[in-house]
């Protein structure tokens, strides 16, 4: 049985090489080829997987790691388009032998406890790196070495198969992108390497499937942020099209108005042409981006349903290898980006989140939850895009360390904390880190409303709703509050332009803020927004970003400010 469809057929490879229209593809492998290809094979040292759990760096540790799994993609990829140099497939023979010889294929992020010899633990890259084996394995096929395919069968077997089915894992129970990709990846690969023993797993790992997709509400949010949004539910989509396969149709989880509305996310994220909605641990919002080959096989499933975002939006890289196959095997020549309305706008009431794109602005609010998946303090927060870029901004995520990840620090820092979102501060406190409150939204006569004193660790608050309201030329912000006894109030406002304050008016050259300054006063300070840390986890290289505080003078029971588009 043909798992990987026209990824197998030689012929089709050789097509890649002369029909241009596979020449982004092809021009980005060659990329990474470059990139990751030449020069000697890198060791991974002891001394670098011990920094994660000693200093709480994973970046030193990690690029190598990463190198070399990308050495082995890209390498895949050249040896299939380019039969004729022998280099190739032997580079990636004596890339794959490294990779078998690896002392774990785990990250020491993912590793609970580090200092015990093992090298079986499961997560996102020892999952994710057993199904491209499989999957060079199956389209190479008798070209590589018998030893070669052997050492696959043998570690695939030791690292993947056997500890998958002698307990339980953690990600099972998670709900979130790793359920999707660590179960995923787990099925794709017995399908594809160990046929024989998928019907002893397929029922667990599609109850593992249902409880990812239970994650989702039926507006088709992913909490997590359109990054994961990709990787998650895009090794659902290949595991979920591999079943189907291997089934003869008999089991399809493609199917429904949910998967649908899953599957249309991203086109409603767009705050222009090169902006992306981006709360949660994503990047800024003009660096999301989602691979390629993921939206065409989505393209192919809801030709009518699924809009595909601007080709600058999308990338083609080896990391992903399911969706780099993909960005050759699934392109139509049909497919375009289509272009971006100027006037929509969603309310995806589930999950409390609104988007509204006008010629002028595009604009985003948020209701939410702070105990979320990857959450950040800022329920309530709003996020404004003018001219192709954030101006009233939301940060995103800070480089990755253990500190980051640990309840202890994780909402001291400036990205997670609502101290650097567009929310009050209340009483002199940020909101708090708080799973069960759900505050409520709606969307009525054009008019979007968060209630959210719940995310306020602060008994005596017992009202806050933020009314959002709109015209053509701006956005008026009213909140109203209520609370017992005495009650300071500050309005946060966050952006990586220096604004000039006088009196009422906060401008930033493209856009003002208006408040009533006989009732307020504004202020600036400085802060940075951290985009790259030394081994020790300090600050290395950041952004500066400035944090404006309106602060409300004897506040009664309401405060509106403006937001001015010139």
């Amino acid at each position: 049985m043909n798992l990987l469809g026209k990824a197998t057929d030689p012929k089709f490879w050789a097509e890649v090489k002369s029909n241009p229209c596979y020449k982004v593809a092809l021009d980005a492998v060659l990329r990474d080829y470059e990139k990751y290809c030449i020069g000697e094979i890198e060791t991974t040292k002891f001394s670098k997987f011990r920094l994660f759990k000693d200093k709480g760096d994973r970046t030193s540790y990690q690029e190598t790691f990463f190198k070399r799994q990308h050495r082995v993609y890209a390498m895949a990829l050249m040896a299939l388009i380019y039969p004729e140099n022998e280099s190739y497939l032997e580079l990636l023979q004596d890339t794959i032998w490294e990779i078998c010889d690896q002392y774990v294929w785990a990250l020491p992020a993912h590793i609970e406890n580090i200092d015990v010899n093992n090298n079986c633990e499961l997560d996102l890259d020892a999952t994710t790196t057993a199904m491209a084996l499989a999957m060079i394995k199956e389209m190479l096929k008798e070209r590589l070495h018998p030893l070669i395919k052997s050492r696959i069968d043998h570690e695939i077997d030791r690292r993947l198969v056997k500890p998958f089915m002698a307990q339980r894992w953690h990600w099972e129970y998670r709900q979130n992108n790793w359920t999707a990709v660590c179960a995923g990846a787990t099925g794709c690969t017995v399908m594809l390497n160990r046929p024989e023993l998928f019907e002893l797993v397929r029922d667990r790992i599609n109850e593992d499937m249902a409880s990812y997709i239970s994650s989702y509400k039926d507006d088709g949010v992913c909490v997590e942020g359109a990054g994961y949004w990709s990787y998650g539910f895009g090794y659902f989509v290949e595991y979920a099209e591999m079943q189907k396969t291997f089934t003869n149709g008999e089991f399809d989880l493609l199917k429904g108005e949910k998967i649908k509305s899953i599957s249309t996310f991203l086109q409603k994220l767009f705050l222009d042409k090169a902006v992306i909605v981006n709360y949660g641990d994503c990047g800024a919002g003009t660096d999301v981006t989602v691979p390629a080959g993921f939206m065409y096989g989505l393209k192919r499933l809801f030709p009518s349903d699924l809009q595909l975002p601007p080709n600058d939006r999308m990338t083609i890289e080896v990391h992903y290898f399911p969706y780099c196959i993909k960005a050759f095997t699934c392109y139509d020549s049909t497919f375009a980006a289509e272009d971006i309305s100027q006037n929509a706008e969603y309310y995806m009431g589930d999950c409390g989140w609104f988007v509204k794109r006008t010629p002028k602005y595009g604009f985003s609010a948020r209701g939410g939850c702070n105990g979320e998946s990857h959450n950040h303090n800022d329920v309530g927060s709003f996020i404004l895009s003018i001219d192709n870029d954030q101006l009233l901004i939301d940060m995103g995520c800070r480089p990755y360390t253990r500190q980051y990840f640990e309840h202890g620090t994780r909402y001291t820092y400036l990205e997670t904390s609502s101290r650097g979102h567009n929310v009050p501060i209340i009483n002199g406190k940020y909101q708090a880190n708080i799973p069960e409150a759900y505050p409520t939204t709606s969307y009525e006569n054009g008019v979007f409303s968060v209630d959210f004193s719940v995310a306020y660790d602060i008994p005596e608050l017992k009202k806050l709703v933020r009314n959002y309201s709109f015209s053509d030329t701006g956005v008026n912000i009213c909140d109203n509050f209520k609370a017992e006894g005495e009650l300071t109030f500050t309005e946060r406002i966050v952006s990586y332009v220096e604004p000039k304050i006088c009196g009422g008016t906060i401008d930033y050259g493209k856009a003002r803020i208006e408040f009533d300054d006989r009732i307020a006063s504004a202020r600036v300070e400085k802060d940075v927004h951290a985009v790259e840390l030394d081994t020790e986890g300090n600050l290395k290289k950041g952004i500066d970003v400035y944090l404006v505080s309106i602060d409300v003078h004897k506040p009664k029971d309401s405060f509106s400010f403006s937001i001015e588009i010139e």
